[in-house]
């Protein structure tokens, strides 16, 4: 209970700190009228929204990227089937923020609350990766080169209700929760290796009901499209919703997708505002004052979680770079880092399976701007140490993939990359083809638009986990 307790005083403090230091809201001098249990149940509602960010962000996301009749091609699938990428994302594509463009993704959306999950991964020489995901965003299990090698997977995937028998061959994935996120990557270079692999891996996926593994004749079925979740932008629904029918829809969730035994002094805290699994959130319980403060968290968690991509931890910082190399995928009673990985780059793997360093900011700490030139440079001795693959890919201030005219998002070490002599790099990171370096171009937004940078490090060697590789700054140019 005490670190509940430091973490309530934490996020009360931030809040109404928050709130005084906004000149623009009409309560401004509202907090100072505030009692110690006002601002505690204010730090309890706060706490309710951040633990369910994750979960809403599947939620909506399995709506929405499972709203098709079957396997699309891009990604989507309908529920409990595969939903394989044929080829890259380009500009447009917002399904899922930040998405990687040096693998094609093999995804199920799965909801076990009615049956278990049969599973094939055939055998495969490429590096592939693939995360299960629960619904608060903890990767329950993590298959693959590093950890299954290279062979041929058969696999139980169990929900939280499942009582029955399971053959003895089938490796058992059990889930706490419904709602899962299986979030398979192979590695491909470009769209016409990519074909190579669709044949090779892609179609010798199997996922089908636990109890049809044995039927030959089992037909997927087909998925019902609703016409009113097409083109929506799952992070746009969970931002953009209001604190009651946003904490009512969690309350929900958490019937069927329950919290672990290490948050039970949270909720044991959180009963005391009214919000429990299944339950009903009550704004009447609250003064006016409090209840304003309430309707503001959304906006406040949401530029929580601004600031800490513009001006991360000290102790991550490495040259500009948000580099955590620890907690990913597996966050304890970390919600709020729980909740802003799902922000920036939802469906993270553990550290020791992929880094992310993410980059609002040049070495100098200016904002990224299409009005400048970059440079990110690897010495020869000092490339990303990756046994899977590195590269760097530009996103919008969204996490979106940035409109270009070559349809050029990133460049890595599975790229046509030119070396200089020296066995160095330099990637170039500008509105216009730097002349005879177009290998080595980086497309930017127009003037006057910031960007954001990620770096990927899949399986990522030893030095980047205990951060003796330190990530170079990027160079403004001019």
């Amino acid at each position: 209970m005490k670190i509940l307790n430091k973490f309530l005083f934490f996020t009360a403090a931030l809040f109404l700190f928050s709130c005084a230091s906004d000149k623009n809201k009409a309560d401004t001098n509202a907090s100072a009228s505030l009692t110690p249990e006002d601002s505690t149940k204010i730090a309890l509602v706060t706490q309710a929204y951040i633990f369910g960010y994750p979960m809403m962000t599947m939620e909506y996301t399995h709506l929405i990227s499972s709203n098709v009749k079957s396997d699309n091609g891009m990604g989507k699938g309908p529920i409990n089937q595969w939903g394989n990428m044929h080829k890259f994302p380009k500009a447009g594509f917002t399904d899922v923020v930040r998405p990687n463009l040096d693998t094609y993704y093999s995804v199920i959306y799965a909801d076990l609350s009615k049956t278990p999950l049969y599973l094939h991964i055939p055998a495969t020489e490429r590096y592939y990766l693939m995360p299960i995901l629960n619904a608060h965003g903890d990767v329950i299990k993590s298959l693959g080169t590093r950890t299954t090698g290279q062979k041929a997977l058969d696999i139980a995937l169990v929900g939280p209700s499942f009582k029955g028998e399971i053959d003895d061959d089938l490796m058992v994935i059990r889930s706490s929760t419904s709602l899962n996120w299986m979030l398979g990557r192979v590695a491909v270079k470009n769209d016409e290796d990519g074909k190579a692999e669709i044949a090779n891996f892609q179609s010798k996926l199997i996922a089908k009901p636990l109890a049809e593994r044995n039927n030959k004749d089992y037909a997927l079925p087909k998925g019902v499209v609703n016409p009113d979740l097409v083109n929506l932008v799952p992070m746009d629904l969970v931002d953009d919703m209001d604190i009651t029918t946003y904490l009512n829809k969690v309350m929900q969730l958490l019937v069927t997708n329950p919290p672990y035994k290490a948050d039970q002094p949270l909720f044991t805290a959180l009963k005391t505002v009214g919000i429990t699994p299944g339950g009903s959130f009550d704004m009447s319980q609250f003064s006016p004052n409090v209840q304003q403060k309430i309707k503001n968290i959304p906006f406040f968690v949401q530029a929580q979680f601004s600031k800490m991509t513009a001006n991360p931890p000290v102790e991550n910082l490495q040259n500009g770079w948000n580099v955590i190399t620890s907690g990913l995928g597996e966050y304890g009673t970390n919600y709020f880092l729980r909740a802003y990985v799902t922000k920036i780059g939802y469906g993270a793997n553990q550290s020791v399976d992929a880094i992310y360093p993410n980059a609002a900011v040049d070495a100098n700490g200016d904002n990224f701007n299409g009005s400048n030139q970059y440079i990110l440079h690897f010495d020869a001795d000092k490339m990303p140490p990756a046994k899977g693959f590195w590269s760097l890919t530009m996103y919008d201030k969204k996490g979106f993939l940035v409109d270009n005219a070559i349809n050029r998002y990133n460049l890595g070490n599975m790229k046509d990359l030119t070396y200089n002599k020296d066995g160095s790099v330099d990637i170039y990171i500008q509105f216009d083809a730097p002349v005879g370096k177009e290998s080595n171009w980086l497309p930017s937004p127009k003037t006057g638009e910031e960007f954001e940078l990620t770096f990927r490090m899949y399986y990522p060697g030893p030095s980047v986990l205990d951060r003796t590789f330190e990530m170079p700054g990027v160079q403004k140019v001019k």
